[in-house]
């Protein structure tokens, strides 16, 4: 644990330093384009315009999980950033999304990040199975309750019963036992702050996680 939020930390870090970069990296290339003539080269002028187009591209990535290395609840955060980089490593098109303000109550973080973690490993598991393996994640703050979306692409064969996964044994997977998700049933439903929702269509599975604000 010690030494996860050591990395954790110094990803932080890495993150800021990342973002001051950017800024700099932007302002850079912007003085240079506006300070380029009609007179100057074309291959010049062609290069500059590929970078900022570049940076675009490839660089707001980071922006969209800036919040994630800001999110205070160490368990969900370490949980989070594990799972993303499993998923990066896996070459997943991944999308993880948290509203700057997103606060998980305390007293669900651990039941919070057992959730997840099963969640996030499905998905990761089922869109590997896809040519093209997509992974989406976002935390949505309200007023009153907090929303965790899980979403994936699944093989167009798949062949998923949504009124039967969370049962004990459910698996789509050969020789699996099937217990991830009867867990996740068992937290919600201990747990008068959760409510889960699910939808399988168009080639997506979609989990939704609803934890209450209040006490």
């Amino acid at each position: 644990m010690n030494e996860r939020n050591d990395y954790i930390n110094e990803l932080e870090k890495n993150n800021d330093e990342l973002r001051k970069f950017k800024h700099d990296y932007k302002n850079l290339l912007l003085s240079l384009s506006a300070s380029i003539n009609d007179n100057d080269d074309d291959n010049l002028k062609n290069s500059i315009g590929k970078l900022l187009n570049y940076r675009q591209i490839n660089l707001t990535d980071n922006d969209n999980r800036a919040n994630l290395y800001k999110l205070k609840d160490k368990l969900v955060k370490g949980i989070l950033i594990t799972k993303l980089m499993q998923a990066k490593n896996k070459h997943i098109k991944t999308n993880f999304e948290i509203d700057y303000n997103a606060t998980i109550p305390s007293n669900s973080s651990v039941d919070t990040t057992r959730i997840l973690g099963i969640l996030l490993d499905n998905a990761i598991d089922a869109c590997m199975e896809t040519d093209n393996p997509e992974l989406d994640f976002a935390m949505v703050s309200f007023d009153k309750y907090i929303e965790l979306i899980v979403k994936n692409n699944v093989k167009s064969n798949s062949s998923i019963n949504t009124n039967d996964i969370y049962k004990s044994g459910y698996s789509t997977k050969k020789n699996h036992p099937g217990l991830g998700l009867a867990s996740v049933r068992e937290i919600v439903d201990s747990n008068s702050k959760f409510m889960i929702q699910v939808q399988n269509k168009d080639g997506y599975y979609l989990t939704i996680l609803t934890i209450s604000k209040g006490k």
